[in-house]
């Protein structure tokens, strides 16, 4: 039941991660935000967006230091 919870926790953030990628993606070009904390951002959320989507698939073990190992 845990790893099903984790799974769709970590589905749900990747879907949020990659939404908000976009729409800092936007802001950059709306020049609501300047392009060096863009990138600085949108590194992060691409980072993070990759990072719950591995994990979402359901890893049988739960290390968090897998993610660095892989």
């Amino acid at each position: 039941m845990l790893n099903r919870v984790v799974s769709i926790g970590s589905l749900l953030l990747a879907a949020i991660s990659v939404i908000l990628f976009v729409l800092f993606g936007w802001w950059i070009l709306m020049g609501r935000i300047d392009e060096l904390q863009g990138i600085f951002a949108l590194g992060g959320w691409l980072l993070t967006a990759i990072i719950f989507a591995w994990r979402s698939t359901g890893q049988a073990w739960l290390d968090p230091v897998s993610i660095v190992k892989a």
